[in-house]
């Protein structure tokens, strides 16, 4: 075996150390990225910002919902803005709401918001400054449907620019998980 090292060689290793590097930074991504915070009912998240959704226990008329009658979906969200030179935004385009269905006969299908749901904020804001403070926005979201194990997201976006996909904004959102449980007395769905 030659140990010869010329010009080919280095630039064969020096391909094979590049790719090496490109690819171990992939696995950075496996812990929580500090643009995407994510947190459960009752969290406070921090970006741009704080975020606070309500506990039951805390809040009952303010904790996430769901009115399996009317098909709805109910949240009070707490919002701060921390960033002195960019207001914060809190538009019905800010939020989405995903429902991971846990039914096996829908092989576990996705919902997320669409041209049938309809998302409304009251209030809404469109310039939330530093100097102002804290304030709750009610979220009422139409046409869900959520059963007993499913898995729902709701996700804010700081920035108007994020939801519409224009901008490095996209990546700068908070999420709230939760999980639907159906109460076996009264058959009501719950979000914990």
């Amino acid at each position: 075996m030659s140990l010869e090292f010329n010009r080919r060689s280095f630039l064969k290793y020096s391909a094979a150390a590049a790719v090496a590097v490109a690819g171990s930074s992939l696995l950075v991504g496996c812990g929580e990225d500090e643009y995407q915070k994510t947190g459960k009912i009752g969290s406070t998240l921090k970006l741009m910002g704080t975020f606070k959704t309500y506990k039951s226990t805390d809040e009952p008329t303010k904790a996430p919902a769901y009115d399996s009658t009317a098909s709805k979906f109910t949240c009070t969200v707490n919002i701060k803005c921390t960033t002195k030179k960019v207001p914060l935004y809190v538009t019905n385009e800010c939020f989405e709401l995903t429902v991971t269905h846990n039914d096996p006969n829908t092989n576990r299908t996705t919902e997320t918001n669409s041209t049938k749901r309809h998302i409304t904020v009251d209030p809404e804001e469109y310039d939330l400054k530093e100097s102002e403070e804290a304030k709750d926005f009610k979220l009422t979201i139409s046409n869900v449907t959520i059963a007993d194990g499913d898995k729902v997201e709701l996700k804010y976006w700081p920035r108007i620019q994020a939801s519409s996909g224009n901008s490095g904004y996209t990546r700068a959102f908070c999420t709230w998980k939760m999980t639907a449980k159906k109460d076996a007395t009264t058959g009501k769905i719950t979000l914990v």
